[in-house]
């Protein structure tokens, strides 16, 4: 077949899936398994199939489809930024792609070497690649959200992970409490990194020494969470506070607590770094440092329209936007003095 004879049926024949299943890729609709989507991306590229409305649109050098490239689909953090964005994107009339690497620099490599990245218009990415390099050699206009690569040659969108860890951490202090955990993943992005200094410079102001026993480190996992947990709150002499340092990790943390039959704000005071679904019903409520996850895309697809349409003109360096965070106190930290 050459290039114009292939229509959207010979994609969902070749991928053994419906019509309609390939539309909802094509237009980054999220109704798909992500195995799904792999496949089916996979196969417009060997295709080389162009739809219909991309094929007119690239006359004119215009697609007006976007791509939103996360590390994976599952965290509810990151389908917020999708949200964000693609509200944005159809309220000025483009198409959006979702795209997930799992993680793999690879998988984000074979994404920015396909034939789909180059018929986009602009790029949000939550990156996995931890050098800039990478980040220089992108040529679309793209904005990195969350995790920012200094010297990457992009505007970007963040949170004060900074000021969120310190704040919580104080919160702790404040309260008399003065062994506490922190449980984190790795150091690689400026958020992890933040975090930590955030905390450490908290614990530093309130006269406490930072105790390495307390400070577990691994992947922002769930598992890694109650593993962690796991540990401390079974440890010779416990922590009194832990600070969950993302969503996920919170979560394994308040599996654990439960899985030891212990009280959150009685035997263990917890506090994570943005919301999720167990924080918000168990009784009493997590304390959490809430971030706007959905302006994270909302302010990113704004940045990047306005970047494909040419407005602002040449800057002179990136631009970062930073975004505050709030620390929301419910009844998950006891006041021991």
């Amino acid at each position: 077949m050459t290039n114009k004879e292939i229509t959207i049926k010979d994609v969902a024949k070749q991928a053994n899936v419906s019509v309609a299943t390939v539309s909802r890729v094509l237009n980054g609709r999220d109704r798909v398994s992500d195995a799904t989507r792999k496949k089916i991306l996979k196969i417009i590229e060997e295709l080389n199939f162009v739809p219909s409305t991309m094929a007119a649109s690239m006359v004119k050098k215009k697609t007006n489809m976007l791509a939103v490239v996360v590390p994976e689909i599952q965290n509810p953090f990151y389908t917020a930024v999708i949200g964000g964005t693609v509200e944005i994107a159809n309220n000025e009339g483009f198409f959006t792609i979702v795209i997930s690497t799992n993680g793999n620099e690879t998988e984000e490599e074979e994404f920015f070497e396909s034939f789909l990245s180059k018929n986009v218009d602009g790029i949000v990415l939550i990156g996995t690649h931890r050098e800039a390099g990478f980040y220089r050699n992108i040529r679309k206009p793209t904005i990195l959200v969350d995790r920012y690569i200094n010297d990457s040659g992009h505007d970007g969108v963040l949170i004060d992970n900074y000021r969120g860890a310190y704040e919580a951490t104080k919160h702790f202090v404040d309260y008399g409490h003065e062994r506490i955990a922190i449980i984190d993943g790795e150091h690689d992005f400026n958020d992890g990194k933040d975090r930590y200094w955030g905390y450490r410079q908290a614990m530093l102001e309130g006269g406490l020494t930072p105790d390495p026993k307390y400070h577990k480190q691994g992947k922002w996992l769930e598992e890694d969470g109650y593993r962690f947990a796991m540990e401390l709150l079974q440890a010779e002499q416990p922590p009194t506070a832990i600070f969950a340092a993302n969503n996920v990790i919170c979560k394994g943390v308040i599996r654990a607590v439960r899985d030891l039959n212990l009280q959150i704000g009685e035997d263990i005071s917890l506090i994570g770094f943005d919301e999720n679904e167990l924080a918000q019903f168990v009784q009493p409520r997590v304390t959490v440092v809430a971030r706007p996850t959905r302006e994270m895309g909302v302010q990113a697809a704004e940045m990047l329209i306005q970047k494909i349409k040419g407005e602002p003109k040449e800057q002179a360096k990136p631009k970062k936007v930073i975004l505050d965070v709030e620390l929301m106190k419910y009844g998950s930290v006891k006041k021991l003095k």
